[in-house]
Order: structure tokens, then C-alpha cells, then sequence
């Protein structure tokens, strides 16, 4: 067994296949899909960037039987997640230890210098959830959860209220709009008529190999006055190869909230897939959103523990 750090130029293609060919296997999200992979390389590696942060992707490791890539550790930001292929469960002492060590530059310390490690873990992977509780982690009250719908067994409607419509990314050429609704979406205090978000990670994002199989979907404000009427905003990566999508990030500014505009969106997104052959569509959510996203249509696979350890 060898323990790799991963390498852009010659690991890509190889993780990202690693993954598929998993969610091949399992037909779930037990490991990250490969669009998940895209976007923490594509959109993640600028945004942390511009936060000054330390670089997910440089915090990636791989474990290799004879050449063959076995499992890895998929850092997100300020936690850890493991995909570990069947047979080779018992990896896993060793890659949170090998994490404990080698992954520690992306967590902050506490004043008293100890360091909050996070580990993300599938509830419907119980071996996990039992080590890492005899090793210690201590599991918050607040999950995550992987939803899903099939998008070839939808039968829905885009209904918005008198002046808003739905569009596609290629549809709304204003790239700066888009992008700056996205984040005043998650950030409301970001909200001003003449607001310009950096547009790194955006453009990053087009250098992913599945970007010309991807899509934006959005809502706009046809009878707004202001510079930027995009209302909600979302981006649909594709694989082809599994016929599989994940929608990462969706975002709803304040103002427009609890109109029904965020659900209009996920049905575009719902048809949109359905016309390009996706079977099966992904987001993930923790707390309130999954309550969105099932009222839309989706449905919850998995809940997603979230365990802390100090270190």
C-alpha cells in the first residue's frame, strides 16, 4: 500500500474516475460524486484563495494497492471526508490518524492553541460513525444531508409570479450579475444595487473539463431597476459519464425569498436535466435546507454526521 498526495497535472483524471466508477458500485453519494471533486478544484481552490485560506486540493491523499487508487481523503474546506472502496474498510485507522497529522494547516487554532478537527462521516456507513466515536469525536447536534430525484420520473412546472422568468447561463450574458447575486445570496449584508463580486472562483470554474456539459440556471426580475435583477442563482455540473448532475451552490438573495422563486429554479434545474438525459441529480444541505430542497421534489438518501475532535 502507498500513500500519495495528489497531483493535479497526473491525479485528476485518475480520482476522478476513482469516484465515478464508486458511485458506479454503490448508485449513491457514499463518495463524493466526481463533479463534487470539480468543484472543490474549480470553484473552491479561488474562493479560498481570495479568503486567504489555506488550498483544500493540497490536502488531498491517496492510498494505492498495486497502482490502483483504493481510497482518499477529500478535505472541504474545515473538515475531512474519506472514500474508501468495499473490501479495503479497514484503511480506515490509518487515514484518520494520517489526517489527524498531515491535515492540520487547514484548521484554525483556538486561542489555547488546540485545533477543532472535523470528520465528515455517512450515517449508512455505521463502521465509521463507531470508530470514530471510539476514537474520541464527539458528534453536533447539526447534520448534513444528501438529497436526490430522478430527473426522468418528474413530472413538474416552472411557476413564477407576473415579471420573473427563468433562464439558463447562456441566456444572461451579464457574468458579474450572476456571480454577485450568488454571494449576496449567502451573504445578505453583501446587498447594494452597485455590489461587484470577485469573479476568480467564477472563472476558474471554467477550466473544469465538465464545464461544457454543465449548466447555470437562475431567476431574474424583469421589472427590476437596478443594476443586477438576478433573483437566485445556481450552477448544475455534469457528468456525462455516470449520467449523473450536482447542483453546487444555490443561492436565493433575502429580498426574494418565500415567493416560490427558489423552487421555480430547482424545477428548471429538474427539466434541464431531464432533457439532457441526467438519471440522477444531487445537493447536498445541512439544517433548514433540506426542508427547501425536499418541498422542491428532492428526496433525502443519506444524513451526514458531522464529528469534532481537539487536537
Amino acid at each position: 500500500m502507498e500513500i500519495k498526495k495528489f497531483n493535479l497535472e497526473t491525479d485528476l483524471k485518475r480520482l476522478e474516475g476513482y469516484l465515478r466508477n464508486q458511485y458506479l458500485e454503490n448508485k449513491n453519494m457514499t463518495s463524493w460524486l466526481p463533479e463534487r471533486l470539480h468543484d472543490l478544484i474549480f470553484r473552491m481552490t479561488a474562493q479560498e484563495a481570495d479568503q486567504g485560506k489555506q488550498i483544500s486540493t493540497n490536502y488531498i491523499y491517496m492510498w494505492e494497492d498495486n497502482n490502483e487508487i483504493v481510497s482518499c481523503i477529500l478535505p472541504d474546506g474545515d473538515a475531512i471526508y474519506m472514500s474508501i472502496k468495499k473490501g479495503y474498510e479497514y484503511l480506515l485507522k490509518d487515514m484518520v490518524s494520517y489526517a489527524e497529522v498531515n491535515c492540520l494547516p487547514l484548521f484554525e487554532k483556538d486561542n489555547d492553541g488546540s485545533i477543532d478537527f472535523v470528520v465528515i462521516a455517512n450515517d449508512s456507513l455505521e463502521y465509521r460513525k463507531e470508530y470514530l466515536e471510539k476514537k474520541g469525536y464527539k458528534r453536533q447536534a447539526e447534520e448534513d444531508y444528501d438529497n436526490y430525484i430522478y430527473p426522468q420520473e418528474i413530472n413538474v412546472t416552472v411557476n413564477l409570479p407576473e415579471g420573473f422568468k427563468l433562464v439558463y447561463g447562456d441566456e444572461y450574458t451579464n457574468e458579474d450579475n450572476k456571480w454577485s447575486a450568488c454571494s449576496m445570496g449567502f451573504h445578505p449584508d453583501y446587498e447594494d444595487p452597485d455590489y461587484h463580486n470577485s469573479m476568480s472562483a467564477y472563472n476558474l470554474r471554467k477550466q473544469s473539463s465538465m464545464y461544457k456539459d454543465s449548466f447555470e440556471c437562475m431567476v431574474i426580475d424583469e421589472k427590476s431597476t437596478e443594476r443586477n435583477n438576478v433573483c437566485c442563482y445556481c450552477f448544475v455540473y455534469v457528468d456525462k459519464e455516470s449520467k449523473t448532475a450536482f447542483v453546487e451552490p444555490v443561492s436565493t438573495r433575502e429580498k426574494y425569498r418565500h415567493k416560490g422563486i427558489g423552487t421555480a429554479m430547482m424545477h428548471g434545474v429538474m427539466l434541464k436535466c431531464k432533457e439532457l438525459g441526467i438519471e440522477k441529480c444531487y445537493v447536498n444541505s445541512y439544517d433548514w435546507r433540506r426542508k427547501f430542497y425536499n418541498a422542491t421534489g428532492f428526496i433525502t438518501e443519506d444524513t451526514i454526521g458531522i464529528y469534532h475532535k481537539k487536537i
